[in-house]
């Protein structure tokens, strides 16, 4: 069958319904050939993308089909930090490549939102083109947390719970407890916590005669098991000592020093990243405290780091399959799912 390529070609806009007339097809078969290439025969679909081609047609508007049909096939993920973290941060970026793959399995997009640009910068609100969102460990009464979950779109929540939404974590408060009871066990009474913060502005050290509050929940949810483990093994909370600060190992090692300068009885720093205990040995080693005789300490996401001394005492948790079970549970039509992977102490020479 031939073709008017010419008469094609001088329209002003080639689109998916003038080239399905064309072609004498229907418009829903011309779109399947870029956006469901499995329900045409692969000779019909190259007669149409060879066609395409010859007029200079590119595809459809995908900008346009997803404010007519509602649906971008993208996710976003939203986080607390710099665009750049995620690229630094040794659990997020399995975290990420775990998201990543199962998009690429199941043919999305991904956009990265992170809430922190720059120092003291306003986020503007998100209007992102997505059909869902991952909110990883945010601080919930942002401003534009707030806005994003009153856009109503399916979201799936990391390492805390939104009643509402679904959720992939570990047992944070019994992997927490777990640590804590291990850390008392071996005869510790004098603790000190190393943490990313509560909330937004939280920052620097405070004793734990009161529960922690604030809007990031998995920080919550951590330190507060620490606390009531205290408790329950009639370790006063007043005497245990919180340091919350910024995520990486040279604030660990800044909250380690201010711990154990202020509070020399500390006998175990427990730190709610492997990070920060990373940070938090540095400073020991800089300092000639020997760890773990003098000092235990203990991290959280077993990481693949070099301490350049004791093996680290950790939890090791699976982040790349927290991902994977997050887009899953976002792109599906299914119930409510709160998702609870498994953990692990890992016992080393650090603690």
């Amino acid at each position: 069958m031939a073709y008017n390529v010419n008469k094609m070609k001088n329209k002003d806009k080639i689109t998916t319904k003038s080239l399905a007339k064309a072609l004498g097809i229907s418009h829903t078969t011309v779109s399947n050939a870029w956006n469901n290439p499995e329900k045409l025969s692969t000779d019909l679909r190259n007669r149409i993308l060879s066609y395409a081609e010859e007029i200079g047609f590119k595809g459809p508007d995908k900008l346009a089909r997803a404010l007519r049909t509602g649906k971008s096939d993208t996710i976003g993920v939203i986080f607390n930090d710099s665009m750049s973290y995620v690229f630094i941060d040794p659990h997020d970026i399995s975290l990420m490549r775990g998201i990543a793959t199962q998009c690429e399995k199941l043919d999305k997009n991904l956009v990265l939102i992170p809430l922190r640009k720059r120092q003291q910068a306003e986020i503007a609100p998100i209007t992102t083109l997505v059909d869902g969102y991952i909110l990883n460990a945010t601080h919930n009464n942002e401003a534009v947390i707030q806005q994003t979950l009153a856009r109503q779109l399916p979201v799936v929540t990391l390492d805390f719970r939104l009643p509402q939404y679904s959720s992939v974590s570990i047992d944070n408060a019994g992997a927490m407890a777990e640590i804590t009871r291990y850390l008392i066990d071996k005869g510790h009474r004098n603790f000190g916590i190393i943490s990313f913060s509560a909330s937004k502005n939280s920052r620097g050290m405070r004793d734990l005669s009161l529960a922690v509050t604030g809007d990031n929940l998995v920080m919550v949810t951590r330190v507060n098991a620490c606390r009531e483990t205290f408790i329950a093994h009639d370790i006063a909370p007043a005497a245990c000592w919180l340091y919350e600060t910024r995520h990486d190992e040279a604030h660990g090692a800044q909250a380690a020093e201010a711990l154990l300068a202020a509070h020399p009885d500390i006998t175990a720093l427990i730190c709610l990243s492997d990070r920060f205990a990373l940070g938090a040995i540095h400073h020991c080693q800089q300092h000639g405290i020997a760890v773990p005789q003098q000092v235990a300490i203990t991290g959280f996401d077993n990481l693949t780091l070099d301490t350049d001394g004791p093996t680290l005492t950790t939890i090791a948790q699976d982040a790349a399959k927290k991902g994977e079970v997050a887009v899953e549970l976002l792109l599906q039509n299914g119930p409510i799912t709160h998702y609870e992977l498994e953990h692990q102490l890992i016992i080393r020479e650090s603690a």
